[in-house]
């Protein structure tokens, strides 16, 4: 079983490794679009993402990934917000909900093409043995658990 699992996880690293890796070459269109919704980013990092060229960045002192279709079209946006900042209704969601013996590591603003902001939260329990992402939307609303 441990050999199945050591084996599971060096298929895994390796294969986001190869999907990872930094792009030399994004069609003209899509810095272009990058450069006029970004002004002034640094840091850029460029790699596919199935069919969508995505970008890890610094913009504005925050650490942000977008990604843009092979048009240039913007799709999406996440950038890291303190807890401190999440909206009340997430905060009081995340308080009074099934994970509020849980402590929050991770918050994240997703910024969508036609859609309204929402937010990934990455919780851990209280001995860290199990981790979960958690969705909200803006009215606090969870939409989905993902198991880690």
């Amino acid at each position: 079983m441990k050999k199945i699992a050591a084996m599971m996880a060096f298929i895994a690293f390796f294969t986001h490794a190869g999907l990872t890796q930094e792009l030399k070459s994004v069609p003209a269109i899509v810095t272009a679009v990058f450069k006029l919704k970004y002004p002034g980013a640094s840091h850029l990092q460029w790699m596919r993402d199935g069919d969508a060229y995505a970008v890890r960045f610094s913009h504005k002192n925050e650490s942000c990934t977008a990604r843009f279709d092979q048009n240039g079209q913007w799709l999406d946006e996440t950038h890291k917000v303190n807890f401190g900042e999440l909206r009340n209704n997430v905060r009081n969601a995340l308080s009074q909900g099934r994970f509020a013996n849980w402590r929050a590591y991770e918050v994240n603003e997703i910024q969508q093409r036609n859609k309204d902001v929402q937010y990934r939260i990455m919780v851990r329990n209280s001995n860290e043995t199990e981790q979960r992402y958690l969705l909200f939307d803006a009215k606090g609303q969870m939409l989905k658990v993902l198991t880690l």
